[in-house]
């Protein structure tokens, strides 16, 4: 048993060290905010703060929503190849990346006089939360497995950067994408659900239920042919095999990753799919995100996209349209007709992920 303590307790007095030695110190936050997280911890976070690292990749372009881009001087290696997100707020071209592979750089948090911290869920239940307990540095949990989630996510940050308002927006948005969808997809009981199947980064990464891609596609009232079968889950992210996508033969195919649609319909291996055959493989749209990704700011957009793919006779979308609206009302930012072409077509908007995020 002590052998298995040792690595934490070497982090700890690491850590420890570079609190008394390093140029950084923690906040004073008597004057702060008090907030819970979606953990349920209580928190008391700077009522103004300078420096704030951002280490989770749905959190970055809400803070940057927020206001506060040019305050997030460290983040991720997701922040770092995101072009419109630094098109928006120029200031990211140069944020640290402090986290990779999983790993958190303190000492460079505490270089950079960082007073509050922004992580996801999973990071809290990592082994690094050892590290940001012993900071001193106050920080704030997300997590956003649903819709609902999403939302209370972006309330929540709202709380912490004063800026209800404008995270109000968000969440009434997307509220109005999800409910005119639920209302406008037409009901056919009396015929079979298309078969439908979403590539996740990866060919054969889809999802699982109890997932954000779970929730929102259900609205469309299609058969997410990978909810009902046993897929090998790793690390949150769900694989299944070849055989397994060819025994659902799916009617159609989104993919979210740059690439993986063209790779589906010229690989050998996929050929014999009813999608390929029939020409029913769709790149998704890419902006600040793959749009509807487990991580997405634009699930909203994503929602409007697949619906009016899947049902033109229902909606009257138009999705450029919608999307300039989003990007302009609340990124106070206007695309250009070439990155509208780009995030539309899913090329050329964020550089190759070389790192995991």
């Amino acid at each position: 048993m002590r052998k298995r303590c040792l690595p934490a307790i070497i982090i700890l007095l690491g850590v420890f060290m570079l609190l008394t030695s390093c140029a950084g110190r923690a906040p004073d936050v008597r004057d702060g905010i008090r907030i819970t997280d979606m953990m349920g911890r209580e928190v008391t976070v700077p009522s103004d703060p300078q420096s704030i690292c951002v280490l989770d990749a749905f959190a970055a372009p809400v803070v940057v929503m927020l206001g506060y881009g040019d305050r997030m001087p460290s983040t991720i290696n997701a922040v770092s190849r995101n072009l419109l997100l630094q098109s928006i707020c120029p200031a990211l071209e140069d944020a640290v990346v402090v986290k990779t592979s999983g790993t958190i750089n303190a000492e460079t948090m505490l270089e950079l006089k960082t007073d509050l911290i922004i992580i996801g869920d999973d990071t809290y239940a990592s082994d690094e939360k050892a590290k940001l307990d012993t900071l001193g540095v106050p920080y704030i949990v997300v997590k956003y497995a649903s819709m609902a989630e999403q939302m209370q996510a972006v309330t929540l940050l709202g709380q912490a950067l004063q800026n209800d308002e404008l995270a109000g927006k968000y969440v009434a948005y997307y509220q109005s994408c999800i409910d005119l969808v639920s209302g406008g997809v037409p009901k056919t009981p009396d015929k079979p659900a298309v078969k439908l199947y979403h590539s996740v980064n990866e060919a054969a990464r889809t999802d699982y239920p109890g997932s954000l891609c779970a929730d929102w596609i259900a609205l469309m009232d299609v058969n997410n042919v990978s909810l009902d079968t046993q897929l090998n889950i790793t690390e949150g992210k769900a694989y299944a095999t070849l055989e397994q996508i060819y025994n659902w033969d799916p009617d159609i195919i989104i993919a979210n990753e740059s690439g993986v649609a063209d790779y589906i319909f010229t690989d050998s291996k996929w050929q014999g799919l009813r999608a390929v055959i029939d020409r029913q493989v769709y790149q998704m749209p890419i902006g600040l995100s793959r749009w509807g990704h487990p991580t997405s700011i634009e699930t909203p957009l994503a929602i409007l996209w697949l619906a009016e793919l899947l049902y033109p006779d229902s909606f009257d979308i138009n999705v450029t349209e919608e999307m300039t609206s989003f990007y302009k009302d609340l990124y106070g930012y206007t695309i250009t007709d070439e990155e509208a072409d780009d995030i539309i077509t899913g090329y050329g908007i964020r550089t190759p992920k070389t790192l995991p995020d």
